[in-house]
C-alpha cells in the first residue's frame, strides 16, 4: 500500500531514553504524522539546524500512538547524526519529514505470521505486531544479533503477546547461530502464511532463500541511505528482481515483496 500524505514539522521531544548499550528510543509529539502513519513507514530527520551533518537521516516508525499524537524512533548510535540525536532532551525540537514510503501489506484473514529481525532491523515490527495481534493472528519474531546486549524490543514484543525466538552468534541469548537457522527450523514445524524481514541485505537475501524453499510469502523492509525521502535525489536505488532496472527504496518502498528486488 502506498500513501501520499506527508508533512514537514518541528516535533517536540517527549522522551529520549536508552534501550540498550548503544540504542535509544526517541519519542516525538507530532500529531499530524501520527494521525496518518501506518506500520512500515518511516520519517526523515534533520538532527540540527546547521549544515553538519547536511543530509537527513531515515528512521522506521517504531511506535505510532494516534491518541497521544506521538511517534517513536529506535536508533543506534553509529555516527555524528545519531550522536547529536542522543543529546536531545525533553522539550527540544526536531525537524521531521513524514510519514514517508509505503506500508506492509496486511491480509486480515491471514494465518500465522513470522518476523525476522537483524539487529536494529526490529524497529518497524512493534506497530506491525500490534496490528496483526488485534486482527487475531499469531505472531512469532525471530531476532538475530551478535550477543544478548545487542538485542532490542525482546521484552516489549513478548509483553504484546508475540512469541519471540532469538539467535546470537555467541549463544548468549537463545540459539547459537544465525536467524536463518531458527527460521528454517520454525518453518519446518509451523505453517506460516506470511513472513516479514528487516535487517542487513546479506541477511535478507538468506531469509529470502529460506522462505522460497518453504513457499512462504515474504515482505522485506529495506534499509538504505535516503537523503530526501521522496524520490528526488535518487540516492537509494536497489536493483529489481527478475527485471532489468532499479527501484527507489524511499519512494517505491521501503516495503517490497521479496521477488521484486535483487539482494
Amino acid at each position: 500500500m502506498v500513501t501520499g500524505k506527508w508533512e514537514l514539522n518541528k516535533a517536540n521531544v517527549v522522551a529520549n531514553e536508552w534501550v540498550s548499550r548503544d540504542v535509544k528510543r526517541i519519542t516525538l509529539l507530532s500529531p499530524g504524522i501520527a494521525a496518518t502513519a501506518s506500520p512500515g513507514q518511516f520519517v526523515n530527520v534533520k538532527v540540527n539546524s546547521t549544515y553538519a551533518p547536511l543530509l537527513r537521516r531515515p528512521f522506521s516508525l517504531n511506535r505510532i500512538d494516534k491518541d497521544k499524537g506521538t511517534i517513536s524512533l529506535l536508533y543506534k548510535l553509529v555516527g555524528e547524526g545519531t550522536e547529536l540525536m542522543a543529546e536531545l532532551e525533553t522539550g527540544d525540537l526536531l525537524d521531521v519529514l513524514g510519514p514517508l514510503g509505503n506500508t506492509f501489506s496486511i491480509e486480515e484473514d491471514c494465518g500465522d505470521s513470522i518476523f525476522v529481525a537483524g539487529g536494529i532491523g526490529v524497529a518497524p515490527f512493534y506497530p506491525l505486531a500490534r496490528l496483526l495481534l488485534q486482527l487475531g493472528q499469531k505472531v512469532t519474531c525471530i531476532m538475530g544479533a551478535r550477543c544478548r546486549e545487542d538485542i532490542n524490543e525482546l521484552d516489549e514484543l513478548r509483553a504484546l503477546g508475540v512469541n519471540v525466538l532469538c539467535a546470537t552468534e555467541d549463544g548468549s541469548e537463545g540459539m547459537r547461530g544465525l536467524v536463518t537457522d531458527v527460521l528454517r527450523a520454525h518453518l519446518r514445524s509451523t505453517k506460516c502464511s506470511m513472513a516479514y524481514a528487516c535487517g542487513p541485505n546479506p541477511m535478507l537475501a538468506a531469509v529470502k532463500a529460506v522462505c522460497a524453499e518453504h513457499q512462504t510469502p515474504l515482505q522485506l523492509s529495506l534499509e538504505s541511505h535516503m537523503a530526501c525521502g521522496i524520490g528526488v535525489c535518487l540516492g537509494c536505488t536497489c536493483k529489481k528482481g527478475p527485471e532489468e532496472g532499479y527501484v527507489h527504496v524511499c519512494k517505491e518502498g521501503p516495503i517490497f515483496w521479496a521477488e521484486e528486488v535483487a539482494l
